[in-house]
Order: C-alpha cells, then structure tokens, then sequence
C-alpha cells in the first residue's frame, strides 16, 4: 500500500521540475486519485500486439507521447531537460510498451519499477482516434500484466482531467483507491482543464 510518504515524494519531484518550466504553464487544481491493484492479474488478447520499446529514441518518444497525451494536458515527460528524459526512458526500471494492432502503433503505456516492490503504471493511453473503439480494456490489460508480472504491488494515479470515464475503468478492473488528493499540477497553457 502507498504510504503517505510515498505520495508527499512524488509531489515533491513533480514541483521541483514545474517550476523549471513555468513560462509555457498553467498551474491548475486538479483532483487526483491514487489507486492500487487488488485483482487478479489479466492475461493480454489475442489480437492486439505490445512490443517492449528498449531505449527509444527521444524525439521518437515525444512524438508518440503528444500524440496520446496532449488532449489530455500530459506535462510529465516535458517538463524534463533532454538529459533528464533520456535517463529516465533508458533506465532499467523504466519499461514502455507500444500497443499495436496490424504492425500500426495505436498507443502506449508505461512502467516505473523505481519504488521497491511497487509498479507505477505512470502513463497509458490511446492516440485519439481509437479511442472509443473498446481498446482501452485491452491497454489496460496489458499494462497491469506487464506491471505485476514479478508479483509487485500496481499502482497508478489519474485526475479529473483525464477521459471521463477512467477512474471507473480502473475500478472496474480490480483497482481500488488508497488515498486520494487535490494537486496542484502544471497544464500548458491553452490546455482546456473544464473537459464537461
């Protein structure tokens, strides 16, 4: 179980870098739920494909990353100087999974292993244009098989900007809250945080 300090942790890393980067954001209240897993652990479908991205190539992976993560106000990865995300994407505990169906990448999702015994699902998503097409279960799926594989604790975090209807998908697939929060995180400016 995620520990109060665990939380206070990753609030602490996530305001040190906002505010390297200020300029090109907005801070926003945002509301935001910490969920660990208590299921059992899902096997992924037969027809879609993940294939394991070992060390990829930055600009590669920030094309990837607006493509899925802009309609939702992702500033994680861009708030990292270069040197910062390629440590972070080439290092060991650090997994990325594409989602493919057809050979054609459709999304991706992301592992943490940095915490011990614990496994952050830290960014999951579709490109926009499948969403809607009952993918997401099939992410997820995979993600939580991919984290949980070595018998760690999943985890992940979402807010109320995020696709309406993720904190009940997450639930739904055997999450439960442990600790919930109002954050005040960095959004681009322009970013349209009432999604209602």
């Amino acid at each position: 179980m995620l520990n109060l300090n665990d939380v206070v942790n990753i609030i602490k890393k996530r305001y040190i870098r906002f505010m390297k980067n200020e300029k090109e954001y907005i801070k926003v209240k945002a509301k935001t739920w910490f969920l660990e897993f208590h299921g059992v652990l899902p096997r992924a479908e037969n027809h879609t494909q993940y294939e394991h991205w070992k060390h990829p190539d930055i600009e590669e992976y920030l094309k990837l990353y607006h493509a899925v993560g802009d309609l939702w106000g992702w500033t994680g990865r861009l708030l990292l100087s270069e040197k910062e995300l390629s440590e972070k994407l080439h290092s060991d505990l650090t997994e990325i999974w594409l989602f493919k169906i057809n050979e054609k990448v459709l999304g991706f999702f992301e592992i943490d292993f940095s915490i011990p015994d614990k496994a952050e699902i830290v960014y999951l998503g579709l490109i926009p244009s499948e969403i809607g097409k009952g993918l997401g279960k099939s992410l997820l799926y995979a993600a939580i098989a991919s984290a949980g594989r070595n018998g760690a604790q999943v985890w992940l975090h979402t807010c109320e900007f995020d696709h309406p209807n993720a904190l009940n998908s997450y639930i739904q697939s055997g999450f439960k809250i442990s600790n919930e929060a109002i954050e005040f995180e960095y959004y681009p400016i322009g970013f349209q945080v009432d999604k209602g």
